[in-house]
């Protein structure tokens, strides 16, 4: 009885061998799998927002604070939009410490490398402006690629609320942009909307 259950052993181990050897097989032969390659969902990331274009010291030369901190906090209100990705601009600026923000624009280029945190928030309205109740998104983009979204879900409402938070790596020169989009890219209307965003911790020179 023994005799026949190492034989059974034996066979399983010999049948599944192959199947093990060949899942094996692209780091032994040294091709190691890189990250997955980030999707982008908006190739025109650096030229859309033209009050950043208009400031090229945020994408070139930047350097991070002597003091540390960078942060910047803004608001806007009354977009509407359809269609595809729309960039959001926020007029009003209440906090911008250190360098990356463009006042009046919709882009943070980081100014030094180092882990960030970002925040958004809308009030989607469906009363105005022939707006949708549908699914509405605000999305956080990181050099054209999705960093994830706010989404205020389709409801029988006139307005409702989405909000989304991310910590982020960002090397120095990185953007990071919100997009509004809608379900069936119908036609939105944001009543408020914020963006804030802060330095962490700045990364040890050399990274």
């Amino acid at each position: 009885m023994k005799t026949s259950r190492v034989l059974l052993l034996s066979g399983l181990v010999s049948f599944l061998a192959p199947g093990f050897a060949w899942a094996e097989e692209p780091a032994a032969a040294g091709r190691e799998a890189g990250p997955p390659k980030e999707r982008v969902l908006f190739a025109q990331y650096k030229t859309v927002d033209p009050t950043t274009a208009r400031q090229a010291e945020l994408s070139t030369g930047t350097r991070c604070p002597e003091s540390g901190i960078v942060a910047f906090s803004a608001s806007g209100s009354g977009h509407v939009s359809e269609g595809g990705l729309m960039l959001l601009s926020y007029p009003t600026t209440h906090t911008q410490e250190g360098s990356g923000w463009a006042a009046g624009g919709g882009t943070f280029v980081a100014p030094c490398t180092g882990l960030y945190f970002f925040n958004i928030s809308f009030v989607k309205d469906a009363y105005h402006y022939g707006a949708t109740a549908n699914d509405v998104f605000v999305h956080i983009l990181k050099n054209g690629a999705n960093k994830g979204r706010a989404l205020s879900g389709q409801g029988h409402v006139d307005r409702d609320t989405g909000v989304y938070s991310v910590t982020l790596f960002l090397a120095q020169g990185d953007y990071v942009q919100t997009f509004a989009s809608s379900d069936g890219r119908l036609k939105r209307h944001l009543l408020e909307y914020n963006f804030t965003g802060h330095l962490v911790k700045q990364a040890a020179q050399g990274l």
